[in-house]
Protein backbone atom coordinates (compact mmCIF):
# COMPACT_ATOMS: atom_id res chain seq x y z
CA UNK A 1 0.00 0.00 0.00
CA UNK A 2 1.64 3.37 -1.16
CA UNK A 3 1.90 6.22 0.90
CA UNK A 4 0.25 8.42 -1.28
CA UNK A 5 -3.21 6.73 0.28
CA UNK A 6 -5.28 9.14 2.67
CA UNK A 7 -4.93 8.52 6.43
CA UNK A 8 -2.61 5.77 6.29
CA UNK A 9 -0.16 5.59 8.96
CA UNK A 10 3.24 3.87 9.37
CA UNK A 11 4.66 2.69 12.18
CA UNK A 12 8.86 3.07 12.90
CA UNK A 13 9.25 -0.48 11.18
CA UNK A 14 7.43 1.07 8.00
CA UNK A 15 4.56 -0.92 8.23
CA UNK A 16 1.35 0.69 7.75
CA UNK A 17 -1.55 0.27 10.14
CA UNK A 18 -3.60 -1.81 7.23
CA UNK A 19 -0.97 -4.73 7.83
CA UNK A 20 -1.03 -3.90 11.90
CA UNK A 21 -4.95 -4.23 11.97
CA UNK A 22 -4.60 -8.06 10.37
CA UNK A 23 -1.89 -8.55 13.17
CA UNK A 24 -4.03 -7.22 15.71
CA UNK A 25 -7.39 -9.44 14.23
CA UNK A 26 -5.00 -12.30 15.15
CA UNK A 27 -4.93 -11.90 18.72
CA UNK A 28 -9.12 -11.04 18.96
CA UNK A 29 -10.79 -13.47 20.65
CA UNK A 30 -13.56 -14.16 17.76
CA UNK A 31 -15.53 -16.48 19.94
CA UNK A 32 -15.87 -13.30 22.68
CA UNK A 33 -16.60 -10.66 19.69
CA UNK A 34 -19.45 -13.45 18.78
CA UNK A 35 -20.82 -13.72 22.20
CA UNK A 36 -21.07 -9.64 22.20
CA UNK A 37 -23.27 -9.57 18.83
CA UNK A 38 -25.38 -12.73 20.40
CA UNK A 39 -26.06 -10.36 23.95
CA UNK A 40 -27.01 -7.53 21.51
CA UNK A 41 -30.29 -9.82 20.12
CA UNK A 42 -30.56 -11.74 23.12
CA UNK A 43 -33.93 -9.74 23.98
CA UNK A 44 -35.24 -9.40 21.41
CA UNK A 45 -39.28 -10.26 21.27
CA UNK A 46 -40.26 -13.10 19.21
CA UNK A 47 -43.90 -11.45 18.84
CA UNK A 48 -42.38 -8.35 18.36
CA UNK A 49 -44.23 -6.03 15.35
CA UNK A 50 -40.80 -4.99 14.75
CA UNK A 51 -38.12 -6.15 11.88
CA UNK A 52 -34.78 -7.25 14.20
CA UNK A 53 -32.45 -4.91 12.33
CA UNK A 54 -32.05 -3.05 8.98
CA UNK A 55 -29.73 -4.48 6.48
CA UNK A 56 -28.50 -2.19 3.57
CA UNK A 57 -28.09 -4.22 0.63
CA UNK A 58 -26.47 -4.06 -2.98
CA UNK A 59 -26.52 -7.67 -3.71
CA UNK A 60 -22.49 -7.73 -3.48
CA UNK A 61 -20.13 -9.69 -1.16
CA UNK A 62 -20.75 -7.71 2.24
CA UNK A 63 -24.39 -7.54 2.14
CA UNK A 64 -24.66 -11.10 1.34
CA UNK A 65 -22.20 -12.07 4.51
CA UNK A 66 -24.16 -9.70 6.70
CA UNK A 67 -27.40 -11.33 5.95
CA UNK A 68 -25.72 -14.71 6.18
CA UNK A 69 -25.19 -14.19 9.73
CA UNK A 70 -28.48 -12.26 10.55
CA UNK A 71 -30.56 -14.77 8.93
CA UNK A 72 -29.11 -18.27 8.24
CA UNK A 73 -26.98 -18.08 11.37
CA UNK A 74 -28.90 -16.30 14.23
CA UNK A 75 -32.78 -16.20 12.59
CA UNK A 76 -33.05 -12.76 12.85
CA UNK A 77 -35.90 -10.95 11.07
CA UNK A 78 -34.39 -8.11 9.14
CA UNK A 79 -35.98 -5.32 6.53
CA UNK A 80 -33.22 -5.11 3.66
CA UNK A 81 -32.94 -2.23 1.91
CA UNK A 82 -31.18 -1.09 -1.66
CA UNK A 83 -30.25 2.46 -2.73
CA UNK A 84 -30.44 1.90 -6.63
CA UNK A 85 -26.77 1.54 -8.15
CA UNK A 86 -25.77 4.54 -10.47
CA UNK A 87 -25.63 2.09 -13.72
CA UNK A 88 -26.79 -2.00 -12.79
CA UNK A 89 -25.26 -4.76 -13.93
CA UNK A 90 -27.17 -7.62 -14.85
CA UNK A 91 -24.98 -10.09 -12.23
CA UNK A 92 -26.13 -7.05 -9.63
CA UNK A 93 -29.59 -7.56 -10.52
CA UNK A 94 -29.04 -11.13 -10.05
CA UNK A 95 -27.56 -10.89 -6.74
CA UNK A 96 -30.25 -8.64 -5.83
CA UNK A 97 -32.77 -10.73 -6.32
CA UNK A 98 -30.61 -13.93 -4.88
CA UNK A 99 -31.39 -11.66 -1.52
CA UNK A 100 -34.86 -11.48 -2.10
CA UNK A 101 -35.03 -15.10 -2.53
CA UNK A 102 -33.44 -16.14 0.86
CA UNK A 103 -36.41 -15.11 2.69
CA UNK A 104 -36.82 -11.56 3.68
CA UNK A 105 -38.45 -7.80 2.91
CA UNK A 106 -36.62 -5.71 0.18
CA UNK A 107 -37.00 -2.19 -0.09
CA UNK A 108 -35.97 -1.35 -3.73
CA UNK A 109 -35.36 2.70 -3.65
CA UNK A 110 -34.95 4.84 -6.73
CA UNK A 111 -34.14 8.13 -6.80
CA UNK A 112 -35.87 10.58 -8.84
CA UNK A 113 -33.77 10.66 -11.45
CA UNK A 114 -33.24 14.26 -12.91
CA UNK A 115 -32.10 14.75 -9.92
CA UNK A 116 -29.98 12.13 -9.26
CA UNK A 117 -28.27 12.75 -12.64
CA UNK A 118 -27.19 16.41 -11.79
CA UNK A 119 -25.83 15.22 -8.33
CA UNK A 120 -23.70 12.36 -10.17
CA UNK A 121 -22.24 15.49 -12.57
CA UNK A 122 -21.75 17.83 -9.82
CA UNK A 123 -20.18 15.28 -7.52
CA UNK A 124 -17.55 14.31 -10.62
CA UNK A 125 -17.16 18.04 -11.73
CA UNK A 126 -16.80 19.73 -8.17
CA UNK A 127 -14.97 16.86 -6.19
CA UNK A 128 -14.22 14.27 -8.64
CA UNK A 129 -16.39 11.43 -7.10
CA UNK A 130 -18.82 9.94 -9.99
CA UNK A 131 -20.44 7.66 -7.08
CA UNK A 132 -20.50 10.86 -4.31
CA UNK A 133 -24.21 10.78 -4.72
CA UNK A 134 -24.43 7.15 -4.51
CA UNK A 135 -22.75 7.01 -1.29
CA UNK A 136 -24.44 9.82 -0.06
CA UNK A 137 -27.72 7.82 -0.50
CA UNK A 138 -26.07 4.77 0.50
CA UNK A 139 -25.38 5.60 4.23
CA UNK A 140 -28.37 7.97 4.81
CA UNK A 141 -31.64 6.46 3.65
CA UNK A 142 -30.81 3.43 6.09
CA UNK A 143 -30.97 5.45 8.70
CA UNK A 144 -33.85 7.54 7.56
CA UNK A 145 -35.59 3.61 7.20
CA UNK A 146 -34.87 2.74 10.43
CA UNK A 147 -35.95 5.73 12.35
CA UNK A 148 -39.29 5.44 10.16
CA UNK A 149 -40.04 1.96 10.93
CA UNK A 150 -38.31 1.84 14.76
CA UNK A 151 -35.97 -0.36 13.65
CA UNK A 152 -33.17 -0.70 16.84
CA UNK A 153 -29.99 -1.64 14.59
CA UNK A 154 -28.42 -1.11 11.10
CA UNK A 155 -26.19 -3.69 10.19
CA UNK A 156 -22.98 -2.95 7.83
CA UNK A 157 -20.09 -4.74 6.39
CA UNK A 158 -16.36 -4.40 7.51
CA UNK A 159 -15.19 -0.53 8.44
CA UNK A 160 -13.14 0.56 5.06
CA UNK A 161 -10.26 1.64 7.31
CA UNK A 162 -9.97 -1.66 8.92
CA UNK A 163 -9.78 -3.44 5.89
CA UNK A 164 -7.51 -0.95 3.29
CA UNK A 165 -5.88 1.10 6.21
CA UNK A 166 -6.28 4.05 7.96
CA UNK A 167 -8.17 3.18 11.03
CA UNK A 168 -5.34 4.60 13.38
CA UNK A 169 -7.03 8.14 12.44
CA UNK A 170 -10.70 5.69 13.91
CA UNK A 171 -12.11 6.26 16.65
CA UNK A 172 -12.23 2.84 18.56
CA UNK A 173 -15.80 3.13 19.09
CA UNK A 174 -16.32 4.58 15.38
CA UNK A 175 -14.70 0.88 14.61
CA UNK A 176 -17.61 -1.14 15.78
CA UNK A 177 -20.66 1.31 14.94
CA UNK A 178 -21.86 3.68 12.81
CA UNK A 179 -22.39 7.44 13.51
CA UNK A 180 -22.83 10.55 12.21
CA UNK A 181 -19.18 11.27 12.73
CA UNK A 182 -18.61 8.50 11.01
CA UNK A 183 -20.02 9.41 7.95
CA UNK A 184 -18.39 13.15 8.28
CA UNK A 185 -15.13 11.70 8.84
CA UNK A 186 -14.60 8.54 6.73
CA UNK A 187 -17.89 7.84 4.53
CA UNK A 188 -16.25 9.35 1.46
CA UNK A 189 -17.97 12.78 1.42
CA UNK A 190 -14.51 14.45 0.15
CA UNK A 191 -15.77 17.93 2.01
CA UNK A 192 -18.80 18.06 0.40
CA UNK A 193 -22.50 17.94 1.88
CA UNK A 194 -25.84 17.35 0.46
CA UNK A 195 -26.88 21.15 1.36
CA UNK A 196 -23.78 22.56 -0.99
CA UNK A 197 -25.63 21.20 -4.11
CA UNK A 198 -28.56 23.63 -3.67
CA UNK A 199 -28.58 24.88 -7.27
CA UNK A 200 -31.32 27.19 -8.59
CA UNK A 201 -29.85 27.72 -11.93
CA UNK A 202 -29.07 23.84 -12.19
CA UNK A 203 -32.59 22.97 -10.97
CA UNK A 204 -31.74 21.27 -7.42
CA UNK A 205 -33.23 22.41 -4.04
CA UNK A 206 -33.21 21.62 -0.79
CA UNK A 207 -36.50 19.78 -1.11
CA UNK A 208 -34.96 17.49 -3.94
CA UNK A 209 -32.31 16.10 -1.14
CA UNK A 210 -34.46 14.45 1.35
CA UNK A 211 -33.09 11.39 0.68
CA UNK A 212 -29.36 12.51 1.30
CA UNK A 213 -29.05 14.72 3.83
CA UNK A 214 -28.54 12.37 7.08
CA UNK A 215 -31.08 12.52 9.81
CA UNK A 216 -30.94 15.26 12.54
CA UNK A 217 -29.39 14.64 15.30
CA UNK A 218 -32.67 15.06 17.09
CA UNK A 219 -33.97 12.61 15.32
CA UNK A 220 -31.04 9.94 15.51
CA UNK A 221 -31.56 10.55 19.25
CA UNK A 222 -34.85 10.17 19.74
CA UNK A 223 -34.93 7.04 17.61
CA UNK A 224 -31.98 5.64 20.16
CA UNK A 225 -30.78 3.11 17.26
CA UNK A 226 -27.40 2.09 16.47
CA UNK A 227 -25.41 1.05 13.29
CA UNK A 228 -23.17 -1.74 13.98
CA UNK A 229 -20.34 -2.80 12.02
CA UNK A 230 -20.08 -6.66 11.57
CA UNK A 231 -16.48 -6.85 10.46
CA UNK A 232 -15.97 -6.10 14.67
CA UNK A 233 -17.79 -9.26 15.42
CA UNK A 234 -16.66 -11.68 13.35
CA UNK A 235 -13.76 -12.65 11.25
CA UNK A 236 -13.83 -10.55 7.72
CA UNK A 237 -12.27 -12.67 5.41
CA UNK A 238 -12.29 -12.61 1.74
CA UNK A 239 -11.56 -16.19 0.73
CA UNK A 240 -13.53 -18.14 3.36
CA UNK A 241 -16.63 -15.40 2.88
CA UNK A 242 -16.75 -16.02 -0.68
CA UNK A 243 -17.48 -19.72 0.41
CA UNK A 244 -19.79 -19.26 2.85
CA UNK A 245 -22.03 -16.36 0.38
CA UNK A 246 -21.45 -18.64 -2.64
CA UNK A 247 -23.59 -21.67 -0.88
CA UNK A 248 -26.46 -19.33 -0.10
CA UNK A 249 -26.65 -18.50 -4.08
CA UNK A 250 -24.20 -15.31 -4.47
CA UNK A 251 -22.85 -15.45 -8.07
CA UNK A 252 -19.23 -14.28 -9.35
CA UNK A 253 -19.47 -12.27 -12.55
CA UNK A 254 -18.10 -13.53 -15.83
CA UNK A 255 -14.81 -12.06 -16.40
CA UNK A 256 -13.05 -9.86 -14.42
CA UNK A 257 -13.54 -6.40 -13.24
CA UNK A 258 -12.02 -3.45 -15.25
CA UNK A 259 -10.03 -1.82 -12.94
CA UNK A 260 -8.78 -4.93 -11.44
CA UNK A 261 -7.46 -8.81 -11.79
CA UNK A 262 -10.18 -10.10 -9.72
CA UNK A 263 -14.12 -11.45 -10.37
CA UNK A 264 -15.95 -10.54 -7.18
CA UNK A 265 -15.05 -7.08 -6.83
CA UNK A 266 -17.35 -3.79 -8.20
CA UNK A 267 -19.53 -6.32 -10.24
CA UNK A 268 -23.10 -4.62 -9.04
CA UNK A 269 -22.52 -1.69 -11.16
CA UNK A 270 -20.29 -0.06 -14.14
CA UNK A 271 -19.46 3.20 -12.47
CA UNK A 272 -18.12 1.39 -9.78
CA UNK A 273 -14.92 1.21 -11.70
CA UNK A 274 -14.60 5.07 -12.93
CA UNK A 275 -14.92 5.45 -8.97
CA UNK A 276 -11.27 3.52 -8.32
CA UNK A 277 -9.94 4.66 -11.83
CA UNK A 278 -10.21 8.24 -10.39
CA UNK A 279 -8.52 6.88 -7.24
CA UNK A 280 -5.75 5.81 -9.45
CA UNK A 281 -5.55 9.54 -10.84
CA UNK A 282 -5.53 11.05 -7.66
CA UNK A 283 -3.11 8.65 -5.74
CA UNK A 284 -1.13 6.34 -8.01
CA UNK A 285 -2.86 3.14 -7.15
CA UNK A 286 -6.32 1.58 -7.70
CA UNK A 287 -8.58 -1.39 -7.09
CA UNK A 288 -5.63 -3.96 -8.24
CA UNK A 289 -3.47 -2.83 -5.60
CA UNK A 290 -6.36 -3.18 -2.68
CA UNK A 291 -7.10 -6.62 -3.95
CA UNK A 292 -3.71 -8.01 -4.12
CA UNK A 293 -2.91 -6.03 -0.51
CA UNK A 294 -5.50 -7.49 0.63
CA UNK A 295 -4.69 -10.89 -0.87
CA UNK A 296 -0.92 -10.81 0.39
CA UNK A 297 -2.06 -10.28 4.30
CA UNK A 298 -3.99 -12.98 3.83
CA UNK A 299 -1.26 -14.94 2.26
CA UNK A 300 -2.82 -16.13 -1.22
CA UNK A 301 -0.41 -14.90 -2.53
CA UNK A 302 3.62 -13.29 -2.13
CA UNK A 303 4.30 -9.36 -2.26
CA UNK A 304 6.40 -10.45 -6.09
CA UNK A 305 2.96 -11.83 -7.66
CA UNK A 306 1.16 -8.77 -6.37
CA UNK A 307 3.52 -6.41 -8.02
CA UNK A 308 3.35 -8.34 -10.93
CA UNK A 309 -0.66 -8.19 -10.51
CA UNK A 310 -0.78 -4.51 -10.34
CA UNK A 311 1.36 -3.45 -12.70
CA UNK A 312 -0.36 -5.16 -15.41
CA UNK A 313 -4.34 -4.28 -14.33
CA UNK A 314 -3.65 -1.00 -11.83
CA UNK A 315 -4.88 2.07 -13.79
CA UNK A 316 -6.06 0.75 -17.06
CA UNK A 317 -8.27 2.63 -18.38
CA UNK A 318 -12.22 1.50 -18.13
CA UNK A 319 -13.51 1.62 -21.85
CA UNK A 320 -16.68 0.09 -21.51
CA UNK A 321 -17.66 1.66 -18.32
CA UNK A 322 -16.42 4.84 -19.10
CA UNK A 323 -18.80 4.33 -22.51
CA UNK A 324 -21.79 3.65 -20.62
CA UNK A 325 -20.93 6.62 -18.06
CA UNK A 326 -21.03 9.03 -20.52
CA UNK A 327 -23.66 7.39 -23.30
CA UNK A 328 -25.64 7.63 -20.04
CA UNK A 329 -24.83 11.25 -18.34
CA UNK A 330 -24.64 13.05 -22.14
CA UNK A 331 -21.04 13.56 -21.82
CA UNK A 332 -18.41 12.94 -24.97
CA UNK A 333 -15.37 11.49 -23.55
CA UNK A 334 -13.27 14.07 -24.50
CA UNK A 335 -15.15 16.03 -21.86
CA UNK A 336 -14.96 13.48 -19.56
CA UNK A 337 -11.47 13.05 -19.96
CA UNK A 338 -11.28 16.84 -19.50
CA UNK A 339 -13.18 16.59 -16.44
CA UNK A 340 -10.62 13.87 -14.72
CA UNK A 341 -7.70 15.69 -15.94
CA UNK A 342 -8.52 18.59 -13.60
CA UNK A 343 -8.38 15.91 -10.60
CA UNK A 344 -5.20 14.14 -11.99
CA UNK A 345 -2.26 13.85 -9.83
CA UNK A 346 0.46 15.16 -12.78
CA UNK A 347 3.47 14.67 -10.95
CA UNK A 348 2.95 10.84 -10.72
CA UNK A 349 2.09 10.68 -14.38
CA UNK A 350 4.61 10.91 -17.45
CA UNK A 351 3.61 14.72 -20.02
CA UNK A 352 5.51 15.63 -22.88
CA UNK A 353 4.98 19.20 -24.21
CA UNK A 354 2.77 20.03 -20.61
CA UNK A 355 -0.08 17.24 -21.98
CA UNK A 356 -0.20 13.51 -20.33
CA UNK A 357 1.30 10.75 -22.31
CA UNK A 358 -1.47 8.17 -23.05
CA UNK A 359 -1.00 4.95 -24.31
CA UNK A 360 -3.45 3.68 -26.96
CA UNK A 361 -5.03 1.90 -24.83
CA UNK A 362 -5.95 5.78 -23.26
CA UNK A 363 -3.90 4.54 -19.91
CA UNK A 364 -1.98 7.09 -18.72
CA UNK A 365 2.20 6.46 -17.71
CA UNK A 366 3.27 6.32 -14.66
CA UNK A 367 6.81 7.85 -13.72
CA UNK A 368 9.46 5.10 -13.87
CA UNK A 369 10.47 6.05 -10.32
CA UNK A 370 7.03 5.49 -8.76
CA UNK A 371 6.96 2.11 -10.39
CA UNK A 372 10.63 1.32 -9.08
CA UNK A 373 9.71 2.59 -5.67
CA UNK A 374 6.11 0.35 -6.00
CA UNK A 375 8.82 -2.72 -6.86
CA UNK A 376 11.83 -2.15 -4.36
CA UNK A 377 10.08 0.41 -1.51
CA UNK A 378 12.43 2.99 -0.14
CA UNK A 379 12.30 4.26 3.53
CA UNK A 380 10.81 7.88 3.74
Amino acid sequence: MPTSRPDLSFNESGVCDACRAVEKKKEIDWNDRKKDFEKIFKNKKENSSNYDCLIPVSGGKDSHLTLYYAKVVYGLNPLCVCFEPTLPTKIGRENLENISKLGVDLIHVKQNPNVYKKLILEGLKRVGDNEWANHMGIWSVPVHLAINFDIPYILWGEAPQMEYGGSETVSEINKNQFTEDWLNDYGCLNGLRPQDMVDEENGISLDDLKLYIYPSLAAVEKWGGKGLFMGHFFKWNIPENLDLIEKIGWKRRMGRSEVTYTDTEKQDCYSMPIHDYIKYLKFGYGRATDSACIAVRNNEIDRDEAVRLVEKYDGRYPKECVERFCAHFKLTINDFDEILEGFTNKSLFMRKDGKLIRDSDQSLVMKEKYLNNRRNPIEE
